[in-house]
């Protein structure tokens, strides 16, 4: 397969790197892109596949892949370079994942293979599992073969990797091959000594059960032990009769190690004193160790140790290797092993944070920030020892950094890992001094706990840090993260309630019982100032200051999505409280969705269309003002799926539908995505496409859907799925059935993924819609007369949308 033109990459996963996070499926692409980078043949079409399928994008991609470099150049302003806002929370795993997608299916095809080797894969994150899984069962991704290896006696029905394999199984795309590796059995044993001694199997017989006697058939440690035979002179060579020679009365009498490890550490006391500390120092950083940060040890004051010198001497005696990229491996994990064990376990703690001392000190501001992961793990690892406050609150820094850095790659585990290593360090002393880091580290951890789900931890650390908040502006981060927790937990009602007594604070208040003669004065005051702005004085507003405004969008931009599910009459009064608030205190990037969401109310509600498509005007050049892309998904949803509708051709906005598609994806904002791509698939029918593609486009973004968890939407969109099906192919019985057919479709699907905790309403009235028009278009007018009086107030429970009126 590799003859054949496929590029072989692998990556293998560390006991002892656990937490630093993606860590082998990062060095994996970073040598697939060092291999594209150096083929001549193809460098120039991936570079042209990755720039036009990756864009802007890249930025945030070569931060994680450095040899990206080597394909797109990264150039001062090059737009290609150009780094988005990172998503908060969850959103920022799917933005990843949808970033190394577009890498493979711009780089992976059947004429240029990639095989993807993950190795020890009973040791990886839960990122990178959640990674390979998305590679493997992505079917616009052709040419990968990933072969993945763990020990089956390591992984449990709990760990990850387990159900990971369940997905992938399940997946339709993928074709799965399992391999047992047995330990050798006595004929391969033998085998193998007949061919490495060149003697026929029948002279090699005796010493291979011996051999086989002793180790199990344990592949290491049949190679192991027969190069302790060797260093023994039990097995040697005699030039007398120019064959291989062993002396069986001492090899049967000779007392061996219970397991490999045991041997290993035999062999390793033998070394010299400098190399034996030198494999120590390297068995203590894991499986594999980067030749730079050997260097930045090496370079401490007062260290004599030679590390590099020594382990050039490990390599002679085959207990390590090096390779090309200046790494130094173990020649298996057993070996790594063994050599950590020569570290009495009582001693342990100490050495990992002397490492971690000597790496801080000697290490430049880069070499920090490259090594940031190793250095706070190596530290953490001794924390009990450490009792100088200025080293604790150094600590908890680095800490916070980590944790920073690893949310960054979506590796919410290992940050928060980090973030509460840092706050256990936290004593009353460093709470006095150093308040706002300390405040700082205690709400991002809670950021990623709620990202995690870990909702009675993120509890906690909130109530702590709303404890020691001062200020109002402290106190609202904290009930911002709280409010995101309700709401991940399906508590709409107290995120709503936690977010209008929250809004009270910033001085934004909400009444609180609605009526339709309320929902009118809010939204004509608020037309009232904006009738008072022209187009050019809209787009020219002043950037907003003032931090209690700001935060005030943030909240009425996340409350949005809670009150269109939960209590939709809400809507009108937190879209017309964003335009207000942005027409007297300046825009930021969420005035672009204000002004969007207040667009579609006017068309929907007030069938005011003019200043209704107006705002969705004024939304679009605030989003381009502002650069913020991260709000792309949604305005697109209020302006190209509702507003524009009023006004222009349905046709006109099915490309910026699936634009938006693409780009919530690659931002993170995948909620939004897949509601454009509901908004698309609608559309698209209701104005006239062909219905064979239309039908495998909807089958695919339903499949996204699910993969994304955004099972309300998935809901929504099987009605619109079965009526292409029916419209293409037909009923299987009469008209009669067309209800029917609808409702077993939605029954079957909800049951099939087991959804069935997803909301029901919105997806019933869409079935209601669905059949009211097929059983016009079949003719069936007194089932769509009986049909129509189930759905007469739904122009009252849905702002309008072009489907209601088809």
């Amino acid at each position: 397969f590799v003859e054949r033109g496929a590029c072989f990459v692998s990556g293998k996963f560390d006991l002892m790197q656990h937490v630093q996070p993606l860590s082998a499926i990062v060095a994996a692409l970073d040598s697939y892109c060092d291999q594209l980078a150096q083929d001549d043949d193809r460098a120039d079409d991936a570079r042209e596949k990755i720039a036009s399928t990756i864009g802007s994008e890249l930025g945030a991609l070569a931060a994680l892949i450095p040899n990206l470099t080597k394909l797109v150049s990264a150039k001062a302003g090059d737009q290609h370079f150009k780094s988005y806002v990172l998503p908060i929370g969850g959103d920022a795993m799917q933005r990843l994942v949808f970033l190394f997608r577009m890498l493979f299916r711009a780089t992976c095809s059947p004429t240029h293979p990639v095989v993807l080797v993950l190795d020890d894969l009973q040791w990886a994150d839960e990122v990178s599992i959640k990674l390979m899984q998305c590679l493997v069962t992505d079917s616009a991704i052709r040419g990968l073969l990933c072969i993945g290896c763990y020990r089956d006696n390591e992984v449990s029905e709990d760990h990850p990797i387990t159900s990971s394999l369940h997905m992938i199984r399940r997946s339709s795309s993928v074709n799965v091959t399992n391999v047992h590796v047995e330990n050798l059995t006595l004929n391969s044993v033998n085998s193998l000594l007949s061919d490495a001694l060149c003697l026929t199997p029948r002279m090699t017989l005796s010493l291979a059960k011996d051999v086989h006697r002793k180790t199990g058939g344990n592949a290491l440690f049949v190679v192991q032990l027969l190069t302790s035979l060797h260093d023994e002179g039990a097995l040697r060579y005699s030039l007398t009769s120019r064959r291989w020679e062993w002396d069986m009365t001492k090899i049967s009498d000779k007392r061996i190690a219970d397991n490999v490890v045991e041997l290993m550490r035999a062999k390793l006391m033998r070394l010299a004193p400098e190399v034996r500390e030198a494999v120590k120092v390297a068995a203590a950083f894991g499986a594999q160790c980067q030749e730079a940060l050997l260097v930045v040890i090496d370079r401490a004051p007062n260290s004599a140790l030679g590390i590099i010198a020594s382990l050039d001497v490990a390599i002679a005696e085959g207990i390590m290797v090096k390779s090309s990229e200046s790494v130094y491996c173990f020649s298996h994990d057993q070996i790594q092993d063994a050599a950590y064990h020569l570290i009495p376990a009582s001693e342990r703690e100490a050495f990992h944070l002397r490492m971690g001392r000597l790496l801080r000190k000697s290490s430049s501001d880069s070499e920090i920030e490259t090594f940031i992961f190793t250095v706070v793990d190596q530290m953490h690892r001794g924390s009990s020892l450490i009792t100088a406050c200025d080293e604790k609150v150094d600590l908890v820094q680095l800490s916070l950094i980590a944790g920073q850095m690893a949310s960054t790659m979506s590796a919410f585990l290992p940050a928060s890992a980090y973030l509460r290593a840092g706050i256990d360090l936290l004593a009353e002393e460093i709470w006095e001094q150093h308040r706002d880091m300390c405040l700082d580290i205690y709400i991002h951890c809670a950021e990623t706990e709620y990202v995690l789900g870990a909702f009675d931890s993120m509890a906690k650390h909130v109530d702590e840090f709303l404890r020691r908040a001062r200020t109002l502006e402290e106190s609202v981060r904290g009930y911002y993260i709280q409010l995101q927790g309700m709401g991940a937990q399906g508590h709409t009602d107290d995120a709503i309630n936690t977010g209008i007594a929250t809004l009270a604070l910033l001085g934004e208040t909400f009444p609180v019982c609605i009526s339709y003669v309320l929902i009118e004065k809010e939204i004509q005051e608020t037309l009232s100032l904006f009738n008072t702005k022209t187009d050019k004085s809209l787009l020219r507003l002043q950037p907003m200051n003032d931090a209690k405004k700001q935060e005030t969008m943030r909240l009425l931009n996340l409350m949005i999505l809670y009150v269109f599910t939960t209590k939709k009459e809400y809507l009108p009064l937190v879209a017309s409280k964003m335009v207000r608030v942005s027409l007297l205190h300046g825009c930021c990037r969420e005035s672009a969705f204000g002004f969007a969401c207040f667009g579609f109310i006017l068309c929907g509600l007030n069938a005011d269309f003019s200043r209704g498509y107006r705002c969705g005007k004024i939304a679009l050049a605030l989003l381009d003002r502002f650069g913020a892309t991260e709000q792309l998904a949604k305005v697109y949803t209020a302006v190209y799926g509702i507003v524009n509708n009023w006004v222009e051709p349905i046709q006109s906005s099915l490309d910026c539908l699936k634009h938006a598609v693409s780009v919530g994806c690659a931002t993170g904002d995948t909620e939004y995505a897949m509601v454009s791509s509901h908004i698309y698939m609608s559309a698209a029918l209701c104005s006239g496409q062909e219905l064979g593609p239309l039908i495998n486009e909807a089958q695919f973004y339903s499949k996204q859907m699910l993969e994304y968890k955004q099972y309300f939407t998935y809901r929504c969109n099987i009605p619109i799925r079965q009526t292409m099906l029916i419209l293409r192919y037909g009923l299987p019985g009469s008209a009669n059935g067309i209800r029917k057919v609808i409702e077993e479709a939605l029954a079957k699907s909800i049951a099939e993924e087991d959804i069935a905790s997803a909301p029901t309403y919105s997806s019933s009235v869409l079935a209601n819609v669905y059949c009211l028009w097929l059983e016009y278009l079949f003719g069936e007018y007194e089932l769509c007369w009986q049909t129509a009086q189930k759905n007469k107030d739904i122009s009252r429970q849905s702002i309008g949308r072009f489907p209601f009126l088809c």
